[in-house]
């Protein structure tokens, strides 16, 4: 049965939350990509998953504090 990271069933039409960190930013004058890598490494391994969106399919959910 497919489920997510915890043990939950999933199903097409589900709506999911996806961890990622935002690698870089792509702007122009008619758009802002972000190209965003997953927060969890691919089991077996340490890869992980880059995506590329458009900055308005994604929302900011915490600034990152810098290291002092």
């Amino acid at each position: 049965m497919p489920h997510d990271m915890n043990g939950n069933v999933l199903k097409a039409g589900d709506a999911v939350v996806v961890p990622c960190t935002v690698k870089e930013i792509q702007t122009g004058e008619e758009y802002c990509n972000v190209t965003l890598e997953t927060n969890f490494v691919l089991y077996p391994g340490d890869a992980r998953t880059s995506i590329v969106l458009n900055a308005r399919q994604v929302a900011l959910n915490k600034h990152e504090s810098p290291e002092l």
